[in-house]
């Protein structure tokens, strides 16, 4: 046989086929199957030219070579099964001697027959459709014992009994039964391996990852909904189901407190049809809803209607076998996995990550519900007892057990929390059935337990490559279907070898060798297993390996392993950046800055792989500049002639502006006890009416800060810098980049500033670093044209000639705060010889240096002492302070920028310059810019600020995680009031 893939994939799918129809047991698949590996030459004459046309006389073929084979070598498998289950872990009454003699060929023959008239009595009973001629056959086998039945025949009685109702022969059925569960429960556990390969898709959504903790908790749990109430302080109850997948606040009513004082902690109990927790649920009629009551959390699993939980759920065995640990895990996990999706682009590695070793302890628990389904089986024929041991391992003699006779047989199932007695009144092993049924019970379960160690090993494998950045992994099993993927592909493997991957693959069932690689990969693939060379396969200059997996000589499967070089290369090289003591400052300086930009590279290009998303929101107008300008060929500058200059900004301050407005008097200030909200992060200059009590905001600031006193303020100087500054900021009249967002700025910094305080790394600003960063911070958007840098680009405008295009904005303020400090009447640095810091502060603040900036703060050294950056990062994260605030706050500072945007979209279009997508229809769609922005930009930098100054702005991402819920429930009623209309 030529053994190609194709061909082992096809004899798999062959014999597996002839098993599933009940015309081979598993002892006969079993020896199939070693013989094919071992290339036993008659077996492979009958395969040697397997394809689709003579299938079924390849079947018949296989049928006539197991039956010639000798007897005692079809018998030596089972054989082997049998005494597998010795009695080294079961103790036997005292003197009873095992039948060791073999099972005589009828006996097999009828047993087979009996499988295979219960499988059609079971179709039949269900309704399905069956061919008429086995149909015809059925009854004749009915008709025929039915008219011999007899004592005198007890095989033929048996049959008549099954053929009636299968219930009947207990022997029979309790082995059929056992071999059923042991299936079932592998199968349902063993699907969640597979689970991890919705986040491989490129485009993972929120909805991914929601359909994936659905489809988790179905296979570890067989549950169909889930549902969590988390007790807040403020009287109220969050609620979230996966039926709306929306948090509600619920108000906490006497009837709610009564119920949930009377809930257990930390014990799976099942909620009454009357209870007034499952009555604030969407209307679910779930008859099975049982709850977990944990950390201020109570959990509710729900099962379908009209289906009661059995033993085949952890949730109904999870007090007796002590797995609460597993089941807080995984509530713990649903949760915080929802409110971060929601909050946040997340790693979908790091998710996958998690499934690993949350599934692991639930595989291992899946023991004691293959233990639980044995019992009740055995029960239907025999009188039991059960005990459980816990902590202590369970002895087996008898003064350790309560009460054991000499005549009963007992079972043990051993584990390192738990161990588990079967007592068996009745059993007999000197009889041939009971004997069978007895090693069947322990064959089971010791395969099972080699089936988690399968699982185990696998999971370690599997989680060594997902944490992997160099090497992307395909393992598919013995049918060629995938079962792991390491991590989403990039596009560069993509395109180099024409990959199909996607979810509507893994729906339809599709994930084949041959369905995702090209025929060059798949021909690579089916040469190498045929030659069984152990060597790297080269493909368009592009390297990955082929390894076949074998076991016990029995093929398992295969694996191509593709790998990336440059993954990892930059943090290794910020290793030997930070060690290396020999190079000079800036050349390290240098250095650092492009393994940041290379980085950076990469992290935008991975952000916009796997989130889509992200080009359609506010976020896109952050990620580097060159992708969002106008190419200048001769034709378009051409074209620029013919159009209207938008604005000729020029910093030369001929006259005051000053003199002209109302007149200040900063000695009529002090600090009052309502000054003290200025050191809040809730503080809202929205809600200041005069422009008198806003510059006050900026003069308080100051004075926290001992400016005045530290450096010697000229109070007419200041007020005229402040005054003038205002008139910069405002006359333009921009509904969002005016003096309220300055001064915005600017109190956010100094809150900033004020938890660095309360942090150990206090003193790597100093005075002078906040005096700066307080001035910079104030004038960072001061005459701002009410237009994007990629706008003023695109218009040729005077701006964007003057500074080249680069940072064009940014260095416009920048200059502008100066030329004002500059000015004698409005400057402020009378007693200063520098402003050293000013100007990069404000450039930080450049969106498309947005990521470099993030990357370049993430990867500080251990012994970070470095004033700019931390300033420049302040700066940065404070200019979204609008957007942190809470959510009624954010909301008005999102409306005010988007009619900025609004008008430039207008105004683009009717110069033809290019449209940004997240511009578009912001009256209508503006949840979708918000969220990305929210998501992609905002929360990230939060979050690293949080981590810095030790957690101390987790208040804040919670606010950002409140006005992102705020958008997802305006997008969702929309989606609602579209699907109507």
């Amino acid at each position: 046989m030529n053994q190609q893939l194709g061909s082992y994939v096809k004899f798999f799918h062959i014999i597996r086929e002839l098993e599933d129809s009940f015309q081979i047991d598993s002892r006969q698949k079993q020896i199939l199957k070693v013989n094919f590996t071992i290339k036993d030459k008659k077996l492979m004459n009958i395969l040697s030219d397997l394809n689709d046309e003579d299938e079924e006389e390849i079947k018949f073929s296989l049928l006539n070579y197991l039956n010639e084979l000798p007897k005692e070598k079809q018998g030596v498998s089972r054989q082997m099964k049998r005494t597998r289950s010795s009695i080294t872990d079961v103790d036997l009454i005292k003197g009873v001697k095992l039948d060791d003699s073999q099972f005589h060929d009828s006996v097999a023959d009828m047993e087979k027959a009996f499988k295979l008239i219960n499988h059609f009595y079971n179709k039949k009973k269900e309704g399905q459709t069956i061919n008429p001629k086995i149909n015809q056959i059925f009854e004749n086998i009915r008709n025929l014992f039915t008219q011999n039945e007899s004592q005198s025949n007890p095989s033929s009685a048996l049959l008549t009994k099954c053929s009636s109702s299968p219930t009947m022969d207990m022997n029979q059925l309790i082995e059929s039964d056992l071999l059923d569960s042991y299936k079932s429960i592998k199968f349902q556990f063993a699907n969640y391996m597979k689970s991890h390969l919705l986040l491989m898709d490129e485009n993972v959504s929120y909805t991914t990852i929601f359909n994936l903790l659905r489809e988790l908790t179905k296979n570890l749990l067989d549950c169909d909904h889930f549902s969590f109430f988390k007790l807040n302080s403020n009287s109220e109850l969050e609620l979230y189901q996966t039926k709306t997948d929306i948090f509600d606040q619920i108000p906490l009513d006497q009837f709610l407190t009564d119920e949930i004082a009377s809930l257990p902690q930390n014990k799976v109990f099942r909620f009454p049809q009357a209870s007034h927790l499952c009555s604030k649920l969407d209307s679910m009629n779930y008859l099975s809803s049982y709850g977990l009551q944990t950390n201020n959390v109570i959990f509710i699993y729900h099962s379908k209607q009209n289906k009661q939980l059995d033993s085949e759920s952890i949730l109904k065995i999870a007090n007796d076998y002590q797995l609460i640990d597993e089941l807080r895990n995984m509530s713990m996990f649903l949760i915080h996995t929802i409110q971060n999706a929601k909050v946040q682009f997340f790693s979908p590695l790091s998710i996958a990550d998690m499934i690993l070793d949350l599934g692991i302890s639930f595989l291992r628990a899946s023991k004691f519900i293959l233990i639980e389904q044995m019992y009740n089986i055995l029960s239907q024929m025999f009188k039991m007892d059960k005990q459980s041991q816990f902590n202590d391992r369970l002895q087996t003699d008898q003064q350790d057990i309560q009460v054991w006779d000499s005549e009963s047989v007992y079972i043990i199932f051993k584990d390192s929390q738990v161990t588990v007695c079967f007592r068996i009144y009745s059993m007999n092993l000197q009889k041939q059935t009971d004997q069978r049924i007895y090693s069947e019970v322990k064959h089971y379960y010791e395969k099972y337990l080699r089936f988690i160690r399968e699982c185990f090993d696998k999971s370690a494998f599997y989680k060594f490559f997902l944490r992997s950045n160099n090497s992307l992994v395909f393992e598919f099993d013995k049918s060629g279907h995938l079962l792991f993927l390491s991590r989403p592909i990039p596009k560069q493997i993509k395109s180099n070898f024409n990959i199909q991957f996607n979810s509507h693959m893994i729906h339809y069932n599709q994930l084949s060798y041959n369905k995702i690689f090209d025929q060059r990969v798949v021909s690579n693939i089916e040469n190498y297993l045929q030659d069984h060379n152990w060597k790297t396969m080269k493909d368009n200059e592009k390297q990955y390996e082929i390894f076949l997996k074998i076991e016990e000589k029995t093929y398992k499967g295969f694996a191509l392993i593709f790998t990336e070089n440059t993954k990892g290369w930059v943090k290794k090289q910020f290793k030997q950046l930070e060690s290396g003591n020999k190079l000079d400052s800036k050349i390290k300086a240098k250095i650092r800055k492009q393994l940041i930009q290379h980085e950076t590279i990469n992290f935008v290009n991975k952000l916009e792989e796997t989130n889509p998303d992200v080009k359609y929101s506010v976020a896109s107008l952050y990620m580097p500049l060159q992708q969002l300008i106008l190419k200048r060929t001769k034709s378009n500058q051409g074209n620029q002639q013919d159009q209207p200059k938008i604005q000729k900004s020029e910093v030369e301050l001929k006259r005051s502006k000053f003199a002209t407005m109302e007149e200040l008097d900063l000695n009529e200030f002090c600090l009052t006890s309502q000054d003290d909200l200025i050191d809040t992060f809730d503080f809202n200059i929205m809600e200041l009416t005069s422009q008198k009590d806003k510059h006050r905001v900026v003069w308080a600031i100051l004075k926290k800060n001992r400016i005045f006193d530290d450096f010697g303020l000229p109070q007419e100087n200041l007020q005229n810098f402040i005054k003038e500054m205002e008139y910069h900021y405002n006359v333009n009249n921009n509904p969002y980049h005016n003096y309220d967002h300055g001064v915005t700025v600017m109190q956010t910094a100094h809150y900033f500033c004020k938890e660095l305080d309360q942090t150990s790394k206090n003193t790597i600003i100093d005075n002078f670093n906040r005096f700066i960063l307080m001035i910079s911070s104030f004038g960072h958007d001061v005459g701002h044209t009410g237009r994007t840098n990629v706008f003023e680009i695109n218009s040729l405008s005077d701006l964007a000639i003057r500074y080249h295009d680069k940072s064009v904005l940014e260095q416009h303020h920048a200059a502008l705060t100066i030329q004002i400090l500059k000015y004698p009447q409005c400057n402020i640095l009378t007693n200063l010889n520098q402003t050293k810091g000013l100007i990069s502060n404000i450039l930080s603040t450049d969106m498309s240096e947005h990521f470099t900036l993030l990357k370049d703060f993430e990867n500080r050294p251990k012994n970070f002492n470095d004033p700019k950056i931390l300033s420049g990062y302040i700066m940065h994260v404070s200019d979204f302070g609008g957007a942190g605030k809470r959510s009624n706050i954010s909301v008005k500072w999102s409306s005010r920028v988007n009619q900025e945007f609004s008008f430039q979209y207008k105004l683009e279009g009717e110069l033809g310059y290019p449209q940004q997508p997240y511009m578009k229809d912001l009256h209508i769609v503006i949840f979708q810019s918000e969220v990305g922005f929210l998501k992609v930009i905002v929360r990230p930098c939060y979050v690293l600020l949080s981590e810095f100054l030790e957690g101390r702005l987790k208040h804040c991402i919670g606010y950002i995680d409140d006005t992102i819920q705020y958008w997802e429930k305006i997008g969702k009623k929309n989606e609602e009031q579209q699907q109507q209309q």
